[in-house]
């Protein structure tokens, strides 16, 4: 099975060129398409050659057949066979035979009606995915069904849309992708149109976009080159259906306690008849008394079996579980298989994906420097009225933030995470949202927090040049009233300011930069990265009348540097203590995840994963173990990092295979191979 850190898979048996390398003009001819996009016959033609650009999914039972599934169940047949005996033995006493066909019959009735319920909740869920696009078609914009997608199709990518297929970009403007439910990674990934190199994995792969990612900031235009189950994400779902769904281990007590009380009660009755006959022939009893005592005997030995076989396990055992769907339905989790309520009582080890499942997959602000100091800043997510900023560990108080916000050094550098972005903080529902880069969303939440609300602060400071990011400068630069003058606001990547930046605020004053300012910036930058923490820096500076805006050269020099800001994607505020109570419980739980090691490592700690022998392993290393040398480090591995979805399958199968009961959480793409495997 390819994976998603491997290199780009064609579909079996086609001569597809590397979409990522070849130049987009051989790409177009390749495909049979233009700029102007494809005509109505050659799409009729393309649906044909390639279907509709949906995922397969696997075909549904009769619900007859899925009735008769809970039928298949050794306890099942056991109860049947001491029905018929009974009814055999004695037709004119039914009570037996109609109990135990009514029990049966109603623990198959409520164990389907409980399923099917599950399975339309989830059919709703499904619904709710559908989604459209803009494409272009005989040199004219149409807004189509995702479905409807083919290749050679030229598509319109937005901020917010759902990558409707496998794209070769071919225009960008400010595009930025969030790859991590394919790949893991929790930071989005700034496109171009340049071609990337022959043997790039995803992650490298600037000039593609695939199915399943979502669009974080920007717009462009792309052209479809796989669809449906030839995408990326169309090679992990085919994976699935290599993956056997294992008995669960409720299922596997229940056949082996129906093998053994099958056992119990063959041998028990052939044991007591063949006792009373031989005691029989010791006694001298003829051939005529020897008849009426065997069948005397048999009548006792059904008796026996019948007896022994415990006709309200069954119904017992749904009620329990459907109390267990009840309890966990109320809490949001929707069980399609009712014995699976039981294995997650029974998991030993609990694997993990981070981006997502432990931390919330919303960046913010952890980490503030300013003025010579570093601050703290608690609250996630992008609610802007919760956190505080704390040094040292104590919350400041009210009376030293007045005076913090009027610091010109503070002042502007808060300005600065307010007003160099693009994002937008909205409370929708009851629920505060993003909408915009990352990045920008955690520098707006923060400069709300400090100072005031984003549209506020905006318009009380238009806006009047941008200098947009790019992967070439790392930054991005704006100009703005501020003060009754204008200024320039930028921020990126601290390495390329360096040589732009020519003063500092030193105690309210602006001073030329000195080595000791250089030293203690390149101190706290790598106190940041060495927690995990996205660096950003923030700069500003006056912008005299004489100045040329449009120079973005001249604009972004001789600035004067105000800060730095930590930015990750925190965990969620539960999850610490959910850890603690697993380990407590004798579980374990294991992070497997596509994201780089050193964040891994940061949130692993932070959330109490990583213990003092604790070993750690990477997509790489993982290459170069045998199975049995992974069997033999399993104990002691808390944490995979940068790992495919053909790995984690493979860990939970090694888990597996070792005797553990693995429950597998994740909600990314790359997680549903070893999701089905546990």
């Amino acid at each position: 099975m390819s994976t998603s850190s491997q290199s780009s898979t064609p579909p079996v048996g086609s001569t597809e060129p590397s979409w990522h390398f070849e130049p987009i003009e051989d790409i177009f001819d390749h495909l049979g398409s233009t700029k102007d996009g494809l005509s109505t016959t050659e799409v009729a033609q393309k649906v044909n050659q390639f279907g509709f650009n949906k995922l397969a999914e696997k075909k549904t039972k009769h619900p007859l057949l899925k009735l008769l599934e809970h039928f298949q169940d050794p306890m099942v047949y056991l109860l049947l066979l001491a029905a018929i005996i009974a009814f055999i033995v004695d037709p004119e006493d039914l009570g037996t035979p109609i109990f135990i066909s009514f029990a049966l019959t109603l623990n198959a009735v409520f164990s389907y009606i409980q399923e099917a319920k599950a399975e339309k909740a989830m059919d709703s869920l499904k619904q709710l995915l559908v989604s459209h696009c803009v494409v272009l078609r005989d040199g004219m914009e149409h807004r189509i069904s995702t479905e409807e997608l083919v290749p050679g199709d030229v598509v319109w990518l937005e901020e917010g849309l759902n990558v409707p297929a496998d794209i070769r970009l071919i225009e960008v403007h400010q595009l930025s992708i969030d790859e991590s439910s394919l790949t893991g990674e929790s930071e989005v990934v700034y496109k171009t149109i340049d071609p990337s190199p022959k043997d790039s994995i995803i992650q490298e792969m600037v000039n593609m976009v695939f199915m399943g990612t979502v669009v974080s900031s920007g717009r462009g235009v792309g052209l479809v080159v796989r669809t449906g189950m030839s995408t990326e994400l169309g090679t992990i779902a085919s994976g699935l259906a290599n993956v056997d769904t294992p008995p669960t281990p409720l299922e596997i007590k229940l056949d082996s306690l129906g093998k053994f009380l099958g056992k119990i009660a063959v041998l028990s009755a052939l044991a007591l008849v063949s006792f009373n006959m031989i005691a029989a022939l010791l006694n001298g009893v003829g051939l005529t008394g020897l008849k009426a005592i065997a069948a005397k005997q048999f009548l006792v030995a059904v008796a026996i079996f019948v007896a022994i076989v415990p006709e309200g396990l069954p119904i017992i055992l749904v009620i329990t579980l459907a109390l267990g769907m009840q309890n966990m339905s109320k809490k949001n989790a929707i069980v399609s298989r009712m014995k699976v309520v039981e294995t997650l009582g029974s998991a030993t080890i609990i694997c993990t994906d981070k981006t997502g499942t432990l931390t919330r997959n919303e960046m913010s602000v952890r980490s503030f420097f300013c003025g010579d100091e570093v601050y703290s800043v608690s609250g996630s997510g992008f609610d802007p009225t919760i956190g505080n900023l704390r040094h040292h560990g104590e919350i400041i108080p009210e009376s030293e933030m007045a005076e913090l916000k009027v610091d010109k050094g503070f002042k502007l550098a808060t300005a600065c995470t307010l007003l160099c972005q693009n994002s937008s903080i909205r409370k929708d529902n009851g629920k505060w949202k993003a909408i915009g880069n990352p990045t920008d969303s955690a520098c707006a939440v923060f400069g709300w927090k400090m100072m005031d609300s984003v549209d506020s602060f905006r318009r009380q400071h238009p806006r009047f040049k941008e200098f947009t990011f790019d992967r070439t400068r790392k930054r991005m630069t704006t100009i703005h009233e501020f003060d009754g003058e204008r200024w320039v606001f930028s921020k990126g990547a601290i390495g390329p300011y360096l040589s732009r930046i020519s003063h500092v605020i030193d105690n309210g004053a602006v001073i030329p930069i000195q080595d000791k300012h250089r030293s203690r910036i390149g101190e706290v930058n790598l106190e940041m990265a060495s927690q995990a923490l996205r660096v950003i820096a923030l700069t500003a500076r006056p912008l005299s009348g004489k100045e040329n805006m449009e120079d973005i050269g001249s604009v972004e020099s001789g600035l004067i540097f105000l800060g730095l800001v930590g930015i990750m994607d925190p965990p969620r505020l539960e999850v610490k203590e959910a850890i603690q109570k697993c380990d407590s419980a004798g579980v374990k739980v294991m992070m497997i995840t596509g994201d780089q090691q050193m964040t891994a490592m940061a949130i692993g700690q932070e959330i109490g994963i990583i213990k003092d022998d604790s070993e750690f392993v990477t997509g790489k290393q993982l290459r170069g173990l045998s199975d049995e040398e992974l069997d033999s480090r399993l104990d002691k591995i808390v944490m995979f990092s940068r790992v495919s979805p053909d790995q984690k399958l493979r860990i939970v199968s090694r888990l597996q295979q070792a005797g553990h009961v693995v429950a597998m959480t994740g909600d990314g793409d790359n997680d549903a191979p070893a999701l089905r495997q546990a």
